[in-house]
């Protein structure tokens, strides 16, 4: 077994639950020291702290999976996922409405390195780390025992994949050959296509979000910027909103929600096809009861956090400035390097510069199959807040 021994001091945010050890906070490795080797992590008294996995081209050196001592053999692996099915099956998942959901959230649930989204009979997989990379076969048997998926399919790698040391291309791993799955999302059904998809097909942390949304749009004139595949504007027909325009850059994105529109027998969707800076620059003014704003990452590392900042604030003062007296505002972040508070603050600034007066009525995250183990923030990414737009 590897040991790695941590320097003084650095062990106390493991012991209060966070599951990454960076590699300055390790004073020595003893044994094999090969990507995705399983090591065992001592403190700097040699107290034992846990089991892991390691990734020697990685600042995160280790990702914790126990902190008891035991094997990380294909036994602990299928306990997980066995896990992680049950806990699903507790929060009503899937349901007739829904069978669009997170599987496998990582460090979540206890299997770092592991993402699985669930839609109706497929599964799709993204590998983060070279350890869970090399151990894809009993993953995927285990996989495969627990709900028999008609498919596997893996999606590209996360951003982790190339500093990790491998490629994960979209492709079918197990199963039948496909190109696209139908799934519901509360009722609303979608046609997501693994292999050319972004992430695994839906960005489904923003369900539970989005069925929200849907229950504020009744009669509603509805703008929904990154739309993507139609999620918000969907949600919002689905709500019984009177009007939805749909934007998105990607001519591919809006063929997509338009097919979506189709396949729930919905009223006509508006799409745009522009930069959302740039139609909003140009947009009437009040002109929509309901705004939502659902970017991309605009910070991918701390280098990048003063540009986000002043891009997130510039977005929201041009949303605010569509948004007519009373109405509301959705607006989002999935940057991890920016947090609630400061995201809220980006906020103020906004509204400061639209001159409109803005209300929070709720801070919003990912739906409950995102679980995350305490006492990792970073976990924490996707900030939804729901506001109140006025003039006074």
């Amino acid at each position: 077994m590897t040991s790695v021994t941590l320097r003084r001091g650095r062990a106390k945010p493991l012991w209060f639950g966070h599951p990454w050890i960076y590699s300055e906070a390790i004073a020595r490795t003893e044994g094999e020291a090969g990507p995705g080797v399983e090591v065992a992590v001592h403190d700097h008294e040699g107290r034992f702290v846990g089991r892991g996995l390691l990734s020697p081209q990685s600042q995160i050196r280790v990702r914790l999976f126990t902190r008891r001592d035991e094997p990380l053999d294909e036994a602990f692996f299928a306990r997980r996922i066995a896990g992680a099915v049950a806990l699903r099956r507790r929060l009503g998942l899937p349901d007739a409405a829904t069978d669009a959901y997170r599987l496998i959230n990582s460090e979540g649930d206890g299997l770092p390195g592991l993402v699985v989204d669930a839609y109706a009979d497929a599964l799709v997989v993204q590998f983060g780390t070279i350890g869970m990379w090399s151990r894809q076969g009993p993953l995927l048997d285990a996989l495969e025992a627990a709900l028999r998926p008609r498919t596997i399919f893996s999606a590209a790698g996360s951003s982790f994949a190339a500093i990790e040391g491998f490629a994960a291309a979209p492709k079918v791993l197990r199963g039948e050959e496909r190109d696209s799955v139908t799934c519901r999302e509360h009722g609303i059904v979608q046609a997501v296509a693994p292999l050319q998809a972004q992430k695994t097909g839906l960005f489904l942390d923003q369900r539970e979000n989005r069925a929200r949304v849907a229950g504020l749009c009744r009669d509603a004139r509805v703008l929904d910027c990154y739309t993507y595949h139609g999620g918000f504007a969907l949600a919002a027909l689905q709500g019984g909103a009177a009007q939805v325009t749909a934007v998105d850059i990607s001519p591919r994105a809006l063929e997509q929600a338009q097919a979506n529109a189709r396949l729930n027998g919905f009223a006509e969707l508006q799409t745009v096809e522009s930069d959302a800076f740039r139609y909003l620059e140009a947009a009437s003014p009040r002109a929509v009861d309901v705004c939502v704003v659902d970017p991309p990452k605009f910070a991918r590392a701390r280098k990048d956090l003063e540009a986000a900042l002043k891009g997130y604030r510039r977005l929201n003062a041009l949303a605010l400035g569509v948004i007519a007296d009373g109405g509301l505002l959705v607006t989002c972040s999935c940057s991890q390097q920016v947090d609630a508070e400061a995201f809220e603050r980006v906020l103020a600034g906004a509204a400061q510069d639209a001159r409109r007066r803005l209300q929070i009525l709720e801070v919003r995250g990912p739906g409950a199959d995102h679980p995350l183990p305490p006492g990792f923030p970073e976990g924490r990414y996707l900030k939804c807040v729901l506001a109140r737009v006025s003039d006074d």
